[in-house]
Parts: structure tokens; C-alpha cells; sequence
């Protein structure tokens, strides 16, 4: 079996990380650099090209473009978007199929499923040439705290080792990466010493984890009176809070870098080597809408790399607020003060684990619209679901094996059919409510 893996981690590699990977890295370095009629000159120029592939090739904008009157020398820079009406996750579900190009369609491209924050998780197809640039971008973040293939350990939120191990090792090593990765899953009170004395004796130089997961692996090293520095600590898919940054980087003794992205890879944001939180600008187009009620704004995305499914103008129901301060590192990239949108809510599993991403439970059972997962003791789950009607006992059925995959064995999950699932701030939907709290 660990052959088949090491195999596995190296195909991965080689995927990802192909001479696409270094053209774009290579690219992305200069670009960083670039003043802002530069990187718009960059934009546009990408923009028109991807403009002309839809209306040639993606069936869905060929209509729309038919059904506005509009040709692709109609949008010939950033502003000429606006002429297209926005994009939503359900629209995108009603025409999946209209907004693939088959003629890119092949077993090179990959599917992607959204995080799950309006309980509904979507499929978007990525090609060959947009997961390289995606770990291009990633990359040189990396690069900003000097990481240029260090050795890691990392807590992501996948299932590492099957969820009902009650042993060590909750981790397994991928060659490939140098990286120790280390299940979420099982990171728990009775678990942390294993967790710890594992981390001390690899010696990994740098972080990759959820937020919440970097915090709780902190705490246990307080706990148990252990010290360990890294280099570095990289968090992404949860929203970082400050007092989670600063209690990372007080026990770490390093800085915390935060990488803002979605499955459908419309927009993203980094933090550059002085701390800030900045746009990236060569990644794809970024409208901004704004909430006049909290003057916030809403990410609005286009794709520029990915020709295979592209998304024009899509709406993220992420919200940011915008800095009107200029930063020390001198990007022309947009300041951003605070991100907003997904939430760090998690489900505690009896064996008092931390389970943050539920996205992959729902998927698979058609006949959910949306699902909403509350707790109120821990190892206890009470899931909230809005049906099309026709929701039978065999979904239900599903739904409860996929919650005890996806969390624990032990976990005692009730099922709640409902006519509607209220939102919260800015009208976003809240996949997870625990009223337990952040000292359980």
C-alpha cells in the first residue's frame, strides 16, 4: 500500500506542478512587480482573449452574447464587463454542461467542489493550464516567507487516515513534498501527545493548516509545556481571525501567512512579507461590489487562465473592506483590510476532534437543496436540511453515513427536514452553528 501511495504522491507532483507550473511561476514573479497601468495592460489583454474563446467555443456565452447583442469587440478592457450581467452558483448549476468547452474537455481536467458555505456544494471542471497556474500563485506566496520546498507537516482538513482509527499514526509522509501530513480528523485532547512528539521528531521548518487547526495544535503545545518554532505557518479555507493569528505566531515564534481562494478560483488574496492582505491583481479580475449597508464589498470574479469552464463575472458572496492605506512592500495590488465570508464554525466529535470542513457530506444526494449543521453538545449533531421533495429514507440514510465518515463513528446525528434556512450577516448562508463555544 505505501508504494502505491509514494506512487501516487509523486503523479500528483508531476501534475501539478509540470512546465506549465514553472512558466507561470516565472510569470507571476514579474508580474508582482508590475505598476498598475501595467498589470491593467495585463489584464485586458488576457481579458479579450478569454472574452473571444467564450463566444467561439462555450455555449452558454454564445447565447448570451446573442440574446444581449453583444461581440467580443464589445469588452475590450476590465470596465466593458459590466455590459455582461453577473454570474451566480445556481445559474451555474442550472448550465453546467453550456459552459464547458468539450473540445478542452479531457482527462487532464479535474473537478472541483465549493466549500460547501451555501450548504449546497457546486461542481466546476478546472483544465491542465489553470491547476498549474493555481499552484504557481500559491507558490509564490510561499516564496514571500522564503519557502522553497521546505520541509512541512500540514493539517488541511482531508481524510489522511480512515476516521475511525483509534491508534497512531493519524499521518502519513508524502515523499514528494517532503511533507508530513497529519489527519484533522483525530486531533483531539487524548491524541495530542502522539500529534506533538510526531511533529518534534520529523522537524518540519514550516506550517500548512486550517486556521482552526493551526490554533488547537498550538494550544496542546501549551498545554503540554512544549516548545516548537517554525519558520513559517500558511493557513487557508477559513476565515483567519486576529486573536487566532496572534496566538499561532506567540506559540510558533513565527509569522502567520493567510491565503484567501474558492473552488471556482475567480479571485484570490495573499499576504505579502509586511503582513498585508492584498488582491491579487495578475490572478484574474476582481470587481468589487459595494454593500452600502456596512460598506463592505462583494468579490465579483472572471477567470483568465481557465478555458475549459470559464466564469465570467461571478459572484463569490464573499465580502471584503477595502484599505485605504498604502503598504511597505509597494505592490500596486489592492490593500485589503479584512476578509469576510466563510466561517470557522466546527462540529467537536465525541472524541473532542474539531471537524471544520463539512462540505463533503451533502455531496452526492441530489434531492438536498441546502443543509445546515447545529450542535449543541459535543458528539451531537442536529442537521437541517431543505429538500426539493423528494427526499426519501435512503438519502437520509446517506446523509447520516456520510456525517459519521466525515466526523465520527460515535457521532449521534438527528435529521431535521425544514421549509427554510435563515441567513445571517449580509445575507450569507451559515453552514455551521455550534453554540457549544471556542473553550469546549
Amino acid at each position: 500500500m505505501r508504494p502505491l501511495f509514494e506512487f501516487q504522491c509523486w503523479m500528483k507532483r508531476l501534475y501539478r506542478q509540470g512546465p506549465r507550473f514553472q512558466k507561470h511561476l516565472k510569470l507571476l514573479e514579474r508580474t508582482r512587480g508590475y505598476s498598475e497601468d501595467a498589470l491593467r495592460f495585463f489584464q485586458n489583454e488576457q481579458l479579450r482573449k478569454m472574452v473571444r474563446h467564450c463566444y467561439r467555443n462555450v455555449p452558454y456565452y454564445q447565447d448570451l452574447f446573442h440574446e444581449l447583442r453583444l461581440s467580443p469587440e464589445d469588452i475590450q478592457t476590465y470596465e466593458d464587463l459590466k455590459k455582461l450581467p453577473v454570474l451566480d452558483k445556481k445559474t451555474v448549476k442550472l448550465n453546467f454542461d453550456k459552459l464547458i468547452d468539450k473540445k478542452r474537455r479531457n482527462v487532464l481536467c479535474k473537478m472541483g467542489v465549493t466549500s460547501g458555505t451555501t450548504g449546497s456544494p457546486a461542481r466546476f471542471l478546472r483544465d491542465y493550464n489553470s491547476i498549474n497556474f493555481e499552484y504557481a500563485a500559491t507558490w509564490r506566496l510561499w516564496h514571500t516567507a522564503g519557502d522553497y520546498g521546505k520541509k512541512r507537516a500540514s493539517m488541511r482538513g482531508g481524510i489522511i487516515v480512515p476516521v475511525a482509527r483509534q491508534e497512531p499514526p493519524f499521518w502519513r509522509y508524502n515523499p514528494a513534498n517532503l511533507e508530513l501530513q497529519m489527519s484533522s480528523f483525530h486531533l483531539s485532547p487524548a491524541n495530542s501527545k502522539a500529534y506533538i512528539d510526531e511533529i518534534v521528531s520529523f522537524e518540519p521548518k514550516v506550517l500548512y493548516c486550517l486556521p482552526s487547526n493551526g490554533a488547537l495544535l498550538a494550544k496542546f503545545f501549551r498545554q503540554h509545556k512544549r516548545e516548537y518554532f517554525f519558520d513559517a505557518v500558511f493557513t487557508s479555507s477559513e476565515a483567519l481571525e486576529t486573536y487566532t493569528r496572534e496566538y499561532i505566531e506567540d506559540v510558533f515564534q513565527c509569522r502567520v501567512y493567510d491565503w484567501y481562494g474558492q473552488a471556482e478560483r475567480v479571485a484570490a488574496i495573499g499576504q505579502c512579507e509586511h503582513g498585508s492582505y492584498h488582491i491579487e491583481e495578475d490572478y484574474s479580475v476582481v470587481e468589487l461590489l459595494e454593500n452600502e449597508d456596512d460598506g463592505s464589498y462583494e468579490l465579483v470574479g472572471t477567470h483568465l487562465h481557465n478555458y475549459v469552464m470559464p466564469l465570467l463575472r461571478y459572484r463569490t458572496h464573499d465580502h471584503v473592506y477595502l484599505s485605504e492605506d498604502t503598504c511597505a512592500c509597494g505592490s500596486a495590488f489592492r490593500k485589503v483590510d479584512r476578509i469576510l465570508g466563510r466561517s470557522g464554525n466546527f462540529l467537536i466529535t465525541p472524541e473532542g476532534c474539531r471537524i471544520s470542513i463539512t462540505a463533503h457530506i451533502p455531496c452526492g444526494i441530489d434531492n438536498l437543496i441546502e443543509t445546515q449543521f447545529c450542535q449543541k453538545q459535543a458528539g451531537e449533531v442536529t442537521i437541517k436540511i431543505l429538500t426539493n421533495g423528494l427526499f426519501t429514507d435512503k438519502d437520509r440514510e446517506q446523509l447520516i453515513r456520510n456525517t459519521l465518515t466525515y466526523t465520527s463513528p460515535r457521532m449521534k446525528v438527528d435529521v431535521k427536514e425544514v421549509t427554510s434556512i435563515p441567513r445571517g450577516p449580509n445575507g450569507k448562508f451559515i453552514s455551521v452553528i455550534n453554540e457549544i463555544g471556542m473553550e469546549n
